[in-house]
């Protein structure tokens, strides 16, 4: 009973924090102002930096923070078409100071990157995919892994495909 409590004790914590550091990081990018933006979106991602959670809960966690990434995806695009270099997008979230939040983040911009067709698809596959070997947890691994598989499954170079080249 009493892990129970803890459990929903941490999982109630990780979801207010997600919400609250969401909200930030929203007013943050509708404000222009990126490094704010992106240091919010970093605090959010800290909560699946635990390891305190059920699986059940880590996913219902992953979930509202994959919610979250797809609106700072649709920002990065915005300000690619403003004209905002991607290197300096990528090279911006690798100020993250966290490892995990720093490859969620880098993955967002990736997948900008690779859509842009500046750099080949490849070039940015391989960077992420051998940044994401170095996470040893099973569920976060899991859970990175599946995070860069969706954001990427379009972009893939492939036979005949956009990205080939």
């Amino acid at each position: 009973m009493m892990e129970d409590d803890s459990q929903e004790r941490v999982f109630e914590e990780c979801k207010r924090n997600v919400k609250e550091q969401a909200y930030f990081m929203h007013k943050a990018l509708e404000e222009f102002n990126l490094r704010a933006g992106l240091k919010h979106s970093a605090n959010m991602l800290d909560a699946l930096r635990t390891s305190e959670l059920s699986p059940k809960n880590y996913y219902m966690i992953f979930m509202q923070v994959f919610d979250e990434l797809q609106a700072l995806e649709k920002h990065f695009r915005e300000e690619y078409r403003r004209g905002r270099k991607l290197p300096h997008l990528y090279e911006s979230v690798q100020h993250a100071n966290n490892v995990l939040p720093r490859m969620y983040l880098l993955i967002t911009v990736g997948s900008v990157y690779i859509a842009s067709k500046d750099i080949p698809a490849k070039t940015i596959l391989n960077d992420l995919s051998e940044m994401i070997k170095g996470v040893q947890h099973p569920i976060k691994g899991l859970f990175i892994r599946y995070y860069l598989l969706k954001m990427c499954k379009d972009k893939l170079p492939d036979i005949d495909s956009q990205y080939e080249g």
